[in-house]
């Protein structure tokens, strides 16, 4: 049953508003147009942006200069220590292969009787080989378990000492690897000593490497700092002021000139090399420029102070980029500003083409012709994306005219039909309360003017409403039915609770459930139009924009009803509406329920229309939402095929046709159907939930794609 009624005549459609040949006027010219708008912003951030450019780079060039080798220097500090720490690492692994040798490790347990100690030439002669072809040190010493020196590279035998004392030395001698800084004949080396263990523990020795902190490490710590390096040594006797001697540099010939002039700095070389303080950044004079110099003192592992790294920065080599960029920009920003004048008219001019071409097209639109605008859809920017979003628009225009125009035809077609279904027969009295007469005021509110339709359950009628002055239907349940079965009053009332949860331009409205003379009815929204199970054995196949249109109001309809929990499991062309405006209603809620609540049929229990249930919904299972997705694939394989997708002798084989079989291809039935449609289609109809869309709004997307495509 359904609760509509067939227009009398067609109303007019959008497609009898199209203007064939009208020349329309030419829009309202602006007083400032949006080209002279973006040209006049153009040009004068161009002006703001160079001219203000050109006015500060002058005040900033020193000032940014200067901070930015401050920045750099004070960098300095941890950039050397990070350095230092590397280099130590690299320097423990080469020696780590001396002293994990079975010769030297077999050299040193092994003593001369006289000496108790191992022999010092033997010693000697080891460390020079492993020096050449290991370490690459600058040299190699060996020590005792105490600490006593027995050789040494680059000293002659016979050498000794006591370094018993020296941190780097103690701490090999408790089995650590230990590192530091040495100050030996006026240069620094960094020195890295391990012990020498017989049997993985017992301690024969120790040995260290040294490496010079020559011009090689001052180049690597100039790539690594961006600053010029110098390395000097406290040269100083004990007992006398602290003196600075170059050790290792990258300033070539200028070296000299930088050691002079820390001298020359008041207290400098005291602070430095006295106090342990680091200093800077200060400016130095060497060789007529000015450096700003970071003095970082040097601590031998003894925490003695043997000397200080010096990181410089040219301020005139700093300037001269910015004083290069300076006059290149005054030159280039007075030629921008002419190019810019011209440049940012033509591209004012091309961002407004676009714009003008939506607005003229916005005309046509606006007299009725869909067919004809021009839009910038090539365009990749908003514009663009507004253009194909006004065209997408414009198809579905298109699709709404074309079903409007379908309609119509359809009602003109038709009414001779339609007509016997607005008078009824006067129906008999039933047990439980009298069915309404055609011309009787039913529940002292309703005139009844008509039968609609009626069917086992009852009848609908089409009545005025007194109390709000319109038009509405009556659906009411026969008694005899409610006695057969007593659920359906359950599902009338199950049908207007959850009807009413849903608001939505696509689901018919229910306004209220009632009584009176012991017959129980249904107060509904009336809409003049037809079913779409009318509209598809109407004729010939459906047109693709008309069906395409369907498709998506279905779409919109259930997503309402989907979003507030209402699972329809009933959907089929014969509770569709379609009105003769191109609108659609869904209606007929009455085995509808909740997908959190069990419903009016426990499961097991099969409900819905054979031709259009979903294999779960088949075999009595629990439904989702998915289960009105696959039913609204069936509606559309009818609607873009003319036929259903499964057929049989009775209702049963078409149910076990829906579990078993896979739906013929939509493109066998109808040559002419869009692949995309009937993929679409197919893929609502997977007999697997997990593998049909996922949600109403994914199908929707799916089909808008279509019509932005065909567009």
């Amino acid at each position: 049953m359904s609760a509509t009624e067939a227009p009398a005549s067609p109303g007019l459609t959008s497609g009898d508003l199209r203007v064939r040949g009208l020349r329309l006027p030419p829009p309202e010219p602006p007083r400032f147009s949006l080209t002279l708008k973006i040209f006049a912003a153009a040009a004068l951030l161009i002006f703001i942006a160079v001219g203000g450019a050109v006015a500060v780079a002058a005040y900033r060039a020193r000032q940014v200069a200067d901070a930015k080798i401050a920045e750099d220097l004070k960098k300095a500090g941890p950039g050397w220590e990070s350095f230092q720490q590397n280099r130590y690492e690299d320097l423990h692994r080469a020696l780590s292969v001396v002293v994990n040798n079975a010769g030297t490790i077999s050299m040193m347990s092994t003593l001369v009787p006289e000496t108790g100690q191992p022999d010092p030439a033997t010693v000697f002669d080891t460390l020079k080989r492993e020096q050449a072809s290991s370490t690459r040190a600058d040299f190699l010493l060996a020590t005792t378990a105490s600490g006593r020196v027995l050789a040494r590279t680059d000293k002659p035998l016979p050498y000794t000492a006591d370094l018993s004392g020296v941190p780097t030395i103690a701490g090999a001698a408790e089995g650590g690897q230990t590192e530091g800084i040495w100050l030996s004949g006026g240069r620094l080396y960094h020195v890295v000593a391990a012990p020498v263990l017989e049997g993985g523990n017992r301690l024969v020795g120790v040995i260290a490497a040294a490496f010079q902190i020559n011009d090689e490490v001052a180049r690597s710590l100039e790539q690594l700092l961006n600053t010029q390096v110098v390395f000097v040594a406290d040269a100083a006797k004990p007992g006398e002021p602290a003196k600075a001697a170059l050790t290792a540099s990258t300033m070539g010939p200028a070296s000299a000139g930088a050691v002079a002039a820390i001298d020359r700095t008041p207290g400098l070389v005291q602070r430095v090399l006295r106090d342990g303080k680091p200093i800077g950044p200060l400016p130095l004079e060497i060789s007529g420029d000015t450096y700003l110099a970071y003095l970082l003192p040097l601590r031998s592992s003894t925490d003695q102070l043997v000397g200080a790294a010096v990181a410089l920065r040219s301020r005139e080599r700093e300037l001269a980029a910015f004083r290069e960029i300076q006059t290149t920009l005054i030159v280039v920003g007075l030629a921008s500003l002419v190019v810019a004048f011209v440049l940012s008219f033509f591209l004012a001019r091309r961002i407004t083409g676009p714009v003008g071409r939506l607005v003229r097209a916005t005309e046509q639109v606006r007299v009725g012709n869909l067919d004809a605008p021009d839009l910038p859809v090539e365009s990749k920017d908003e514009i663009g994306i507004l253009a194909r979003s006004f065209r997408a628009m414009l198809e579905e225009l298109r699709e709404k005219a074309a079903l409007e125009q379908y309609v119509a035809s359809l009602n003109l077609n038709m009414s001779a039909e339609s007509a016997p279904t607005v008078v009824a027969k006067a129906p008999t009295s039933l047990t439980g309360g009298a069915e309404p007469r055609v011309g009787q005021l039913f529940a002292s509110r309703y005139e009844i003017q008509g039968v609609l339709g009626q069917g086992g359950m009852g009848v609908v009628y089409r009545a005025h409403d007194r109390d709000l002055d319109d038009g509405v239907a009556i659906k009411t349940l026969r008694g005899e039915a409610l006695s057969a079965d007593p659920s359906l009053l359950d599902r009338f009332k199950q049908e207007i609770r959850l009807a009413r949860r849903i608001t939505h331009p696509n689901i018919l409205r229910t306004h209220d459930l009632g009584e009176t003379g012991g017959l129980r009815y249904l107060s509904m929204e009336l809409v003049k139009g037809l079913t779409l199970k009318q509209l598809v054995d109407a004729g010939e196949i459906l047109p693709t924009p008309v069906g395409l249109r369907i498709a998506k109001q279905i779409c919109a309809g259930l997503a309402a009803a989907h979003e507030v929990g209402v699972i329809h499991r009933d959907i089929k062309p014969q509770n569709i509406i379609i009105e003769a405006t191109g609108g659609l209603k869904i209606m007929d809620f009455g085995i509808a329920r909740l997908k959190e609540e069990r419903g009016m049929t426990a499961e097991g229990t099969v409900v819905g229309t054979p031709d259009y249930m979903s294999p779960e919904q088949a075999r009595g299972h629990a439904l989702d939402f998915r289960s009105d997705i696959y039913s609204t694939g069936v509606v559309l394989y009818e609607v873009f095929t003319g036929t259903l997708p499964f057929d049989g002798d009775s209702p049963l084989a078409v149910v076990l046709k829906h579990i078993q079989e896979p739906p013929p291809s939509p493109q066998a039935r109808n040559p002419r159907v869009d692949p995309k449609i009937s993929q679409i289609i197919l893929k609502c109809m997977q007999k697997d939930p997990r593998e049909r869309f996922q949600s109403v709004n994914d199908l929707y997307e799916a089909l808008a794609r279509v019509t932005a495509q065909a567009a």
